[in-house]
């Protein structure tokens, strides 16, 4: 590492490292050759300063990511009754900002939690085992996080959920429709939206591990099995919207 003016520049194999040695050192050389990161030689040797790093992190992520077409989302009108319970609420926070002081939000990642703006209350923890007494809440939604948790994990989730409802509750879902990865070379699949609420817009994005396989027809059936009754589904090439309720 070299400083110049105050300002840290690192070498290849110091980049390498930060990468976890996920790329060799001749590739590292090649991104700077390829000018897929922004550096300059001292002593014949390449040096980049953090920003460029990260630049080069997101440039890195991106490749490993396929995405599907992009979406726009309106929830300006959309009617979530009572106190609402938020899973994988952190981040962006999209019920929560909708619905700012109903929304309990949970996440199990802090960072996620203490990311996500809005007036609402905010509380780690993993959706598979809710830390709250039974018919607590009159919604419950998910907002593209069901696609994180593995196909193994839906049915304690949904279990959990339709504990946690009160009689006639609703479990409200958005999530990635995920096919057969097949001999796609990307690690991740994943969706870029712009999501409408009242007042503004949000552009964010999600992706999860190709690593399954998942779909409208799943959900519904695996909602039949927990006990909910399907009350709106609706879905395109790319997500779906599923509104249950607890009988």
């Amino acid at each position: 590492m070299k400083e110049v003016n105050k300002v840290k520049f690192y070498s290849v194999s110091e980049i390498s490292e930060m990468l976890q040695n996920e790329y060799s050192l001749e590739a590292v050389k090649n991104f700077f050759e390829e000018g897929r990161i922004k550096g300059e030689k001292v002593d014949r040797e390449w040096y980049a300063n953090i920003k460029a790093f990260h630049d080069l992190e997101q440039i890195l992520l991106r490749e490993k990511i396929f995405f599907t077409s992009p979406h726009y989302i309106d929830l300006t009108d959309l009617v979530l009754k009572g106190r609402i319970l938020d899973i994988g609420g952190g981040g962006e926070g999209v019920i929560g900002q909708l619905k700012q002081e109903k929304v309990v939000a949970i996440d199990p990642n802090e960072n996620e939690l203490k990311g996500a703006p809005g007036n609402f209350l905010k509380i780690i923890m993993d959706a598979r085992e809710l830390k709250f007494i039974d018919n607590t809440f009159d919604t419950t939604t998910s907002f593209f996080t069901l696609m994180y948790i593995p196909l193994t994990e839906h049915r304690k989730v949904f279990e959990e959920v339709y504990r946690v409802l009160k009689r006639e509750g609703e479990f409200v879902i958005w999530d990635l429709i995920i096919p057969k990865k097949g001999i796609n070379k990307q690690r991740f699949f994943g969706i870029e939206i712009k999501v409408k609420i009242p007042e503004k817009d949000i552009s964010t994005g999600y992706a999860a591990p190709w690593n399954k396989v998942q779909n409208l027809d799943y959900f519904k059936g695996l909602s039949r099995d927990v006990g909910f009754k399907i009350i709106e589904s609706y879905e395109n090439s790319v997500y779906f919207f599923l509104k249950l309720q607890k009988a």
